[in-house]
């Protein structure tokens, strides 16, 4: 109540106060009584509307305040505010009706958004995690989950702390919370087994004011693209190694004639004898790589059409007929016919595998032995078996698991040295039976074998009999 009111209501009691005091004095009872109710009935009057004043002071007040709120609302919204009167105490409903509907398209919005960052979020590959203030994660993606073997949305509220062990993880996120964009490899321990990922931080800021409210840390899985590049740096390492080898013996050789051992026969036939087994390495070598560069294209053309047995058996042959002499070996092709008919594949990937799987063969196998090629069912009805079976020294079993690396060479008992009736260095490139295992998978197809130590050794391959990977 303002200070007019409060004096017009002190005014009315005195005079209602006055009149009682006169009635008295004259002797009017009724007086006072009718002097008394008027002036509480002026005196009501005044005090109800004062509060009418103030009530409706509050409401502008109040309207005013809406409407700054809606206007506000609006700033970030494409949509104008609705047109309002002018600002009256009846405005109020019409404005709070406004508010209410600006503030609920608002929220759809915000559930719209929140939504599709969530879906964006889980569709990506790579684990992602952000963590506020006390390193609880307030946000997981669905791959975060997988990794972590998590439920839906069992990340939430889980200290960082509790989900990685690894220093350098943890150091990268404490960079991120320092401001700093950090990124790391880490090696992590999941149920998939051990994997190589590519680690980014990256600071949080707080959504009002300065500073940083916590980090996004981001996981990439490199453990393929670790593996291939340590491939290829071992491949590269062993080829120079084997390459260096036969390029070291034919220089001694040459330097050697040069230096007078041509004028002496004996010495100049073995040293020639040294440059023909050398040589013959670096070509089977040269080839090898190129079969083998050719099977490690991802794009690998693979013409499938029926396959003939005949033609099969004939090229086979004809590639082996030397060494078959020279070791006195025999060829025994036990093919089922029935099983092969209809059989549907790349016969060019098919003579290269068999002639590398033959070739190892015949230079392990014990001279004047038979070297078996059979081709029959496979244990899938959908598939073939082809193997080569040699009579040798075989290979040990806790060596036959790495016999399909690249350059991969069991000891000097299968390396051919003496196996092949004195031929000095006859060995074999290492790559032969890496070369089989990618054509096979080429084809859609698997590759094993099976060794006894001393008896001799079983390589088989089974494709399918009509791939489905087309020209």
């Amino acid at each position: 109540m303002g200070d007019a009111g409060q004096s017009a209501v002190i005014g009315t009691l005195w005079l209602g106060m006055g009149l009682a005091v006169v009635a008295l004095l004259v002797g009017w009872p009724a007086l006072v009584i009718i002097a008394l109710l008027v002036g509480t009935a002026i005196t009501a009057t005044l005090l109800l509307r004062l509060q009418q004043r103030s009530r409706w002071r509050n409401l502008l007040r109040l309207t005013a305040e809406a409407r700054r709120l809606l206007a506000t609302t609006a700033a970030d919204n494409t949509a104008p505010p609705p047109a309002l009167p002018a600002n009256t105490e009846d405005d109020l409903p019409a404005v709070l009706v406004a508010l209410r509907e600006r503030l609920q398209t608002q929220m759809r919005e915000v559930a719209k958004k929140s939504r599709n960052l969530e879906a964006l979020l889980d569709a990506l590959d790579e684990p992602v995690l952000v963590c506020g203030e006390q390193w609880q994660v307030i946000v997981g993606n669905a791959a975060a989950e997988r990794l972590l073997d998590a439920p839906k949305g069992g990340l939430l509220g889980r200290p960082l702390r509790e989900l990685f062990t690894r220093r350098e993880l943890l150091d990268l996120h404490d960079a991120a919370r320092a401001g700093r964009t950090a990124r790391g490899r880490v090696r992590l321990t999941t149920s998939a087994g051990t994997r190589t990922f590519e680690a980014s931080a990256v600071p949080l800021p707080a959504a009002w004011g300065e500073g940083i409210f916590g980090a996004i840390l981001c996981l990439r899985d490199i453990t393929e693209l670790a593996r291939a590049v340590q491939l290829q740096t071992d491949f590269v390492a062993n080829a120079s190694h084997e390459l260096r080898t036969p390029v070291a013996a034919l220089r001694a050789a040459i330097e050697t004639l040069d230096d007078g051992a041509k004028d002496e026969p004996l010495m100049r036939d073995r040293l020639l004898a040294v440059c023909g087994t050398h040589a013959e390495r670096l070509e089977e070598m040269v080839r090898d790589l190129m079969d083998l560069s050719r099977m490690a294209t991802p794009d690998i053309t693979v013409n499938l059409s029926p396959v003939n047995l005949g033609e099969l058996k004939e090229t086979l042959l004809q590639s082996f007929e030397h060494i078959l002499t020279q070791r006195e070996l025999k060829l025994n092709f036990e093919f089922d016919e029935q099983a092969l008919s209809g059989l549907v594949c790349d016969q060019k990937l098919l003579v290269i595998m068999l002639r590398n799987l033959i070739e190892n063969a015949t230079k392990f196998a014990r001279p004047s032995t038979t070297v078996r090629i059979i081709g029959g069912p496979a244990s899938d009805p959908a598939a073939v078996r082809f193997s080569v079976a040699d009579r040798g020294l075989g290979i040990p079993l806790d060596q036959q698991p790495r016999v399909f690396e690249r350059f991969y060479q069991v000891d000097s008992a299968r390396t051919g040295t003496s196996a092949s009736k004195g031929k000095p260095g006859a060995r074999g490139s290492g790559l032969g039976l890496a070369i089989v295992k990618q054509a096979a998978e080429a084809l859609g197809g698997t590759v094993g074998l099976e060794s006894v130590w001393g008896q001799g050794t079983t390589v088989w391959l089974e494709v399918p009999r009509t791939p489905d990977r087309q020209a």
